[in-house]
């Protein structure tokens, strides 16, 4: 490659093209060979600027974490519940365009860079005005975050596992609520006359409410905490 083109390779044009490479392809397309394809450059000119893939993962995360940040310089006051419900949309949305970023995320390597700290920081003081200490409110939002990674790796795991064919065939629980009952589950087979049992098949319902659950844990927790101080 001439040295001209060489100069404008840099680390955040390799990151830009490793994450279109991992949207498109997932994680198990992710190569340095794919990258410097996509960039038109040898694959050894990318380890100028990033020592080895799992680097550049590290890199891919912290820019998608500038690219869907927390509300973190903006004038509050925002109450515990507003920011667990900021950092809910934000996170989900993050997931939802980038599915890759799930797998990212279930390695601390990955999850705990600088700009997730930033967004852990700020939704863990949201959780003071509860009366808890910084190791617990810390511990919520780890629950919290932990909830929205699970509930988003049912969501994307089929498109993860399945690229080529990700809705067939349909799971057991939406066979249930579809009407198909089975004598073996007389308490799920109640699904095929309720009106609402459309709504446990959409993984946004699911989020919402297991999150008002956990609010509502947290709420009776401080409370009981303070009774016991």
């Amino acid at each position: 490659m001439p040295e001209a083109d060489n100069a404008k390779l840099t680390l955040p044009t390799i990151v830009d093209a490793a994450i279109d490479v991992a949207d498109s392809d997932g994680l198990g397309g992710l190569s340095m060979r794919r990258i410097a394809d996509v960039l038109g450059v040898g694959a050894m000119s990318l380890y100028r600027h990033v020592a080895d893939k799992d680097a550049l993962l590290q890199e891919m995360s912290e820019e998608i974490g500038r690219r869907f940040p927390y509300p973190v310089d903006q004038a509050g006051p925002w109450t515990w519940r507003e920011r667990v419900q900021i950092a809910v949309d934000v996170d989900w949305q993050l997931y939802r365009r980038h599915p890759w970023v799930v797998l990212a995320y279930s390695s601390p390597r990955h999850s705990f860079g600088e700009e997730s700290l930033v967004c852990l920081d700020w939704l863990a003081a949201g959780f003071t005005d509860l009366g808890v200490d910084v190791e617990r409110s810390i511990e919520m939002a780890l629950t919290v975050w932990s909830f929205v990674h699970g509930v988003a790796l049912v969501m994307v795991s089929d498109a993860l596992l399945r690229p080529d064919n990700p809705s067939a065939p349909p799971d057991g629980l939406a066979e249930l609520a579809r009407g198909n009952t089975d004598p073996a589950l007389p308490h799920l087979s109640g699904l095929a006359t309720s009106p609402d049992a459309a709504r446990l098949l959409d993984p946004r319902n699911r989020l919402d409410a297991g999150i008002e659950f956990l609010c509502a844990g947290f709420e009776a927790a401080a409370q009981g905490s303070r009774r016991a101080g």
